[in-house]
């Protein structure tokens, strides 16, 4: 009798185990979960308005971006490999795809960065990054797919970076379209800072390509460097804007860093820092490196950007909004000449990290939050 207790104890053990792993491996894991937060909106002051934040959807595994789509539907990335959409103000209950070899392990990784197309309205084409499986670890890569209904078809790759490796930190890339059709990939060092140094290495570099991933022959660097890589020096990049009027990028560092890139830029990593992380040595001789328009210390863990346009909030027109990690806010950065002309935080007390930061069509700002139950929410005029 005691035999077929002790079998039945381990049957039920094991049953329990298994059921656990299938869901963590549905919801991703590794990233602590916040404290429970209700669906009731949160009230909050700033300097200019006051403000209230409301939860658009929920239940969303690690959510990391979101884009809008012309009908003003959303996608939104989870980490775990699956891509959702919000639609008529629902998120729909099932994935609009499933992306492939997604690498999302500790925490680490996974599905990030949405952009449509420029010509979306047309072709429908969706890009996005992810970190990529592979024999010799994991690196980061471009896909794409064209979106019809509300499924993602004919998902391939675009790019993959040569920046493979074993490690399961700094494993971020952000994609944009720039000014001239271009798009453009800001990649992290992987945890191997000396390969940043490398113009045969894409670690720690924003990359440029044509839409379907063709190379350019020709570069900023000229010779040592691979023709495609646009600027260098990024530790852990989580976000690349393009600035209006111009062919220049915002990009923000995990580290606390907000850069303003520009073409053959060196943006100073592995040989300087703000605060976080460990440089490799003084900078070669006579090497000339750009400061950050704007650094953070003690870190504010900076993840997503959005430059608003919208006319919900007249007197933030132009401002830069970051979503913020370990403070678990959204800063707001009143853009000056050559420095921050003003800085605040819209909120504080959310009990949720922020990762991705958009504006929407509608005029209000939108965030993620980054959670296993995580959340897509929209700050809103309180009146």
């Amino acid at each position: 009798m005691k035999r077929v207790l002790i079998l039945i104890f381990i049957v039920v053990l094991s049953v329990g185990t298994f059921a656990a792993q299938g869901q963590r491996g549905q919801r991703g894991e590794g990233r602590p979960a916040g404290p429970p937060m209700d669906s009731t909106p949160k009230m909050f002051n700033t300097a200019d308005y006051k403000i209230r934040v409301v939860t658009v959807a929920e239940g969303l595994a690690y959510p990391y971006s979101l884009t809008f789509l012309p009908d003003g539907s959303a996608l939104v990335s989870e980490s775990n490999g699956h891509l959702r959409m919000i639609h008529g103000g629902k998120l729909l209950p099932e994935p609009v795809a499933q992306i492939p070899n997604v690498h999302f392990v500790a925490g680490r990784g996974g599905f990030m960065e949405l952009v449509l197309h420029s010509n979306f309205a047309q072709n429908h084409l969706v890009y996005f990054t992810y970190d990529k499986e592979g024999e010799r670890g994991a690196t980061q890569a471009v896909a794409r797919g064209t979106l019809e209904g509300n499924k993602l078809t004919g998902i391939k790759d675009v790019f993959v970076a040569d920046n493979w490796g074993k490690a399961d930190g700094h494993l971020s890339a952000r994609i944009n379209f720039g000014r001239d059709g271009m798009l453009y990939v800001a990649i992290s060092d992987h945890n191997v800072p000396a390969n940043v140094a490398l113009g045969t290495s894409h670690a720690g570099k924003v990359v440029r390509m044509k839409d379907d991933g063709t190379l350019p022959t020709s570069g900023p660097f000229g010779n040592g460097y691979r023709p495609e890589i646009y600027a260098t020096g990024f530790r852990d990049p989580h976000a690349i804007l393009p600035i209006p009027g111009t062919d220049d990028f915002w990009e923000v560092e995990h580290g606390d860093e907000l850069n303003r890139v520009k073409a053959g830029g060196n943006y100073g990593w592995p040989f300087v820092t703000s605060g976080e992380g460990n440089p490799i040595g003084p900078p070669p001789a006579g090497s000339k490196m750009t400061e950050p328009y704007l650094k953070q210390w003690p870190v504010f863990h900076f993840s997503g950007i959005t430059f608003y346009n919208g006319d919900k909030f007249p007197k933030w027109k132009g401002n830069i909004f970051i979503g913020c990690l370990e403070t678990q806010e959204v800063h707001r950065v009143v853009v000056g000449k050559d420095a921050p002309a003003g800085r605040e935080t819209l909120f504080k007390d959310l009990g949720q990290r922020v990762r991705s930061v958009k504006e929407g069509p509608d005029g209000f700002i939108y965030f993620t939050t980054d959670d296993p139950a995580g959340r897509v929410m929209r700050i809103e005029p309180a009146s």
